[in-house]
């Protein structure tokens, strides 16, 4: 009797331009980790600091990308509206706090991060102000309010989200002196649940789609990836980020207190949809940004992080995934209404 042979599976070869950049992949990879890590685990204003270097870089990288000599007049101002979307809502809650109680207050992070926001006067603003160059000079056209209109915003946004998601965990456990470290490392564990979605989702998919990829998901925007790397990336991604979740509530520290995923007020469905939807929004941010790059004509933002290209092309699905994880956490913890 013939016994069932088990299915094939035919294992790409790789050559030597992808086992190097696989390799320059790696080391990068573990350099970042090695330097973001601790950052993100202390915390305050080291984390503050390592984000905002990337951030300033971000911005260079999506003005620079359309390789048009813009006025200095468009640098400046498009770094001060980017910027001001990432900082204003902490300066300005530092402000209220301030005037609420002169003597009692104290300049910090952990307390003014509490929620995601823009100024719609500065959006207004800035869109007037861009079509204002549009009239003025004539290299600059409504290509160029558009594309660095949105991306101001998207980039802004996105990283103002990344900021609420590290900061905000401390506002419902206020700690003091005795337990200052501890309570700074285990409050990183909601930016690190999205980390696991969103970094495991690109690496998972790398792999897999290098090794077994035969099936192009969307050749003409990104070439290299495939719907083997896809599916598996989604759910390996899926999987880690919801072992992770239920591993730190095992150990006594949900990813976030008002998202339990043991015991009587349980809300399992919420960190399983998180689980399994931030790898899909990741591939989308990483796709969106793709298209722009393939529209300028250029493989990578920049080459600050050599074989992962520039910081854009790093957070482009971070970006999409912070600014989903927030609504997802703002929206359960005060409702829709807060939107409204």
């Amino acid at each position: 009797m013939n016994k069932p042979s088990l299915p094939h599976i035919e294992v790409n070869t790789l050559d030597e331009g992808k086992k190097k950049s696989m390799k320059s992949r790696i080391i990068v990879g573990i350099i970042l980790a090695v330097t973001g890590l601790p950052s993100m685990f202390f915390g305050g204003w080291v984390f503050f600091a390592f984000i905002s270097f990337f951030f300033a870089f971000a911005i260079y990288e999506f003005i620079h990308a359309t390789g048009k000599k813009y006025s200095p007049f468009v640098w400046i101002f498009t770094y001060i509206v980017t910027i001001s979307y990432v900082y204003w809502a902490f300066v300005k809650s530092n402000i209220a706090a301030y005037r609420a109680d002169p003597s009692g207050y104290v300049f910090s992070l952990e307390s003014h991060f509490d929620e995601p926001a823009i100024s719609w006067y500065t959006v207004i603003g800035s869109l007037g102000v861009y079509f204002a160059f549009s009239i003025f000079h004539k290299d600059f056209d409504i290509f160029d309010v558009v594309y660095l209109f949105a991306m101001s915003i998207l980039v802004g946004l996105g990283f103002q989200c990344l900021m609420f998601l590290r900061y905000h965990p401390l506002q419902a456990t206020p700690f003091d002196s005795d337990d200052y470290l501890f309570r700074w490392m285990t409050s990183s564990f909601l930016f690190l649940f999205v980390l696991i979605a969103t970094f495991g989702n690109d690496i998972m998919a790398y792999f897999v789609g290098v090794f077994f990829g035969k099936h192009k998901m969307s050749a003409r925007v990104s070439p290299n990836k495939s719907w083997e790397g896809f599916f598996g990336g989604w759910i390996l991604a899926g999987l880690l980020a919801f072992g992770f979740a239920a591993l730190v509530e095992a150990l006594g520290h949900p990813v976030l207190a008002s998202l339990p995923l043991f015991g009587n007020d349980s809300k399992w469905w919420a960190i399983v949809t998180l689980s399994f939807t931030l790898p899909v929004i990741g591939v989308l941010g990483d796709l969106t940004l793709s298209l722009i790059k393939r529209y300028f004509g250029i493989k990578d933002y920049g080459h600050l992080l050599a074989a992962h290209g520039g910081v854009l092309d790093r957070v482009d699905s971070l970006m999409f995934c912070c600014i989903f994880a927030s609504a997802f956490v703002v929206v359960f913890e005060k409702g829709a209404g807060f939107f409204a």
